[in-house]
């Protein structure tokens, strides 16, 4: 990660913050070699103004969860999570995530478990709500994102909706200012 992160505003997390869940993410849904991960689509931003809106009530799980994420980094390999080799983050995932699956009532892999679920909706949601930037994650999985509706054609068995223009709610809130004047 570049030493310029952030590279916008941050409305609830601070840098370091930041860093620690843009790695995270970034492991939970990796870069490939021609597939764009969550670092790139923005994940981090997208749980930033999440927490600082509807998300707000989630504010305590987080500091928590990043403090006790920090320690078992620490405690595991003497450095902050966003600051370890790939391979040990992939470590420390693997454990949190063991963790999870083995007891219910264990904080830290249920804060796991919760950074998952809101890194597959900073991927998949819409642009507007702060991740998903350049609609990797709509490409990844060929959906055309919001339309206003589908042509008798589009709605057949087997039509590969990728070959339907993505727009995102803010290309059709344009059509609608341009309509509008």
């Amino acid at each position: 990660m570049s030493s310029d992160f952030p590279t916008e505003p941050l409305l609830f997390f601070n840098s370091a913050e930041a860093r620690t869940v843009d790695a995270l993410a970034a492991q939970i849904i990796p870069s490939e070699a021609d597939s764009p991960g969550a670092h790139e689509a923005g994940v981090v931003f997208y749980i930033d103004r999440a927490l600082a809106g509807f998300m707000r009530d989630l504010r305590p799980l987080y500091r928590r969860g990043l403090q006790t994420l920090s320690d078992l980094s620490n405690k595991s390999f003497g450095a902050e999570f966003s600051a370890l080799s790939d391979e040990q983050q992939r470590q420390l995932v693997e454990t949190l995530d063991a963790r999870a699956k083995a007891d219910p009532d264990d904080f830290a892999g249920q804060f796991f478990r919760i950074i998952g679920e809101h890194t597959v909706q900073g991927f998949f949601g819409d642009p507007a709500y702060g991740g998903n930037r350049d609609v990797v994650g709509w490409k990844l999985v060929g959906f055309p994102g919001a339309q206003w509706g589908y042509t008798a054609e589009q709605m057949q068995p087997g039509v590969d909706a990728r070959r339907i223009p993505i727009s995102t709610v803010a290309d059709l809130y344009a059509r609608i200012r341009k309509v509008s004047s």
